[in-house]
């Protein structure tokens, strides 16, 4: 994951010639096209570099050398990011997809990594099963698994220090309660325990999403969702449920269950974007020039690009817009870099501040 410290780093280096490197990449299938696309990157910049009457290329070794390490290639994500100049040089892989770029200027070009720290487009899944608790992050490019095994029970039998024999339950002492010592039977018992469980699960999984935002997808039987729900305290539960036993379920399974709701997030935002741009139409602006004017003057509230045309556009303008975005990420804006569009919003759109 592209991190801001990265960010600032890469905006901190100027140089005479500073290459910017942007492929897409292919996370299975034919590793081959991974390589040839940087290989015709580079071979632009040396292009471009000749063009300019630049002899010296050598600080463009590192990226070379990358053409010639098949392995390298067979392990990438959903796109790759290269920086190059005289001070510097470093890869990074990208979690969201990018057009190809290849762009050699006085200062690293970085609207696609921008994309990647401003990134909303997150969900979390949590598998409950009466066995096992497994917690991932998904982003629309992926699913990584957070070890959360030091805060919350793995299993019911661990959550509630079970002792089940013949028709009785009992729970031991926890800590300094005392859960539950009865009789009861059908589908009260199992409802209690189940809660008293999710209790447990819940109460460890808020340290650490207690402060977020982001979704949280159940994956279980059915009726897991519905005492989840009366039971958590995070306030972001969605209402997209993975039904069914989750312990068979792989990582790339999760993964394309939950593609509806990264859908759902995108167009709630592109809706909360377009209903804000319509109320406001006398700070509403569409022009390029305008806000680089805007944002020259610390006056952008919100923008949004859409990535159909943002990957149309001329090199010179995704440089103008390189620096809008820059200025707007600085002055605590909303960047909004979406693949959906429509009608209303299909370009660049911003709502200025005053």
């Amino acid at each position: 994951m592209f991190k801001k410290e990265k960010l600032e780093a890469l905006r901190n280096q100027s140089s005479s010639n500073c290459v910017s490197l942007y492929i897409p990449t292919e996370i299975t299938g034919d590793y081959e096209k991974n390589r040839i696309r940087w290989k015709n990157a580079c071979q632009d910049v040396l292009k471009q570099l000749e063009k300019n009457g630049v002899e010296k290329t050598s600080f463009m070794k590192p990226a070379l050398d990358l053409i010639e390490k098949p392995n390298f290639w067979a392990h990438q994500s959903a796109g790759l990011a290269g920086f190059y100049s005289e001070n510097t040089h470093s890869h990074h892989h990208l979690l969201s997809t990018c057009s190809t770029a290849a762009i050699v200027d006085s200062k690293f070009h970085l609207s696609p990594v921008i994309k990647e720290v401003v990134n909303k487009d997150r969900i979390f899944i949590l598998a409950l099963s009466q066995n096992e608790v497994r917690f991932f992050e998904a982003v629309i490019s992926g699913i990584y698994p957070v070890i959360i095994s030091d805060v919350v029970p793995q299993n019911m039998a661990e959550a509630l220090n079970l002792d089940i024999s013949g028709n009785s339950l009992q729970w031991h002492s926890s800590g300094n309660s005392s859960l539950y010592h009865g009789n009861d039977s059908g589908d009260d018992k199992e409802n209690i325990r189940l809660k008293q469980y999710f209790r447990s699960v819940d109460k460890g999984l808020l340290h650490f999403i207690h402060d977020e935002k982001v979704p949280l997808v159940i994956a279980g039987v059915e009726e897991y969702y519905s005492l989840y729900k009366e039971i958590t305290d995070y306030n972001h539960l969605s209402k997209h449920v993975i039904s069914g036993n989750p312990e068979h379920l792989s990582p790339a399974d999760f993964h394309a269950n939950v593609e509806p709701v990264f859908k759902e997030i995108q167009e709630k935002r592109l809706a909360d974007f377009i209903i804000d741009y319509n109320r406001n139409s006398d700070l509403s602006v569409a022009d390029l020039g305008e806000m680089l004017t805007c944002s020259e003057k610390s006056n952008i509230k919100s923008i949004l690009v859409c990535q159909k045309y943002w990957d149309g556009m001329s090199q010179d303008d995704k440089k103008v817009l390189d620096d809008i975005l820059i200025s707007v990420y600085d002055k605590g804006g909303e960047i909004i870099m979406t693949p959906l569009h429509n009608d209303q919003c299909n370009t660049l759109h911003a709502i200025k501040r005053f």
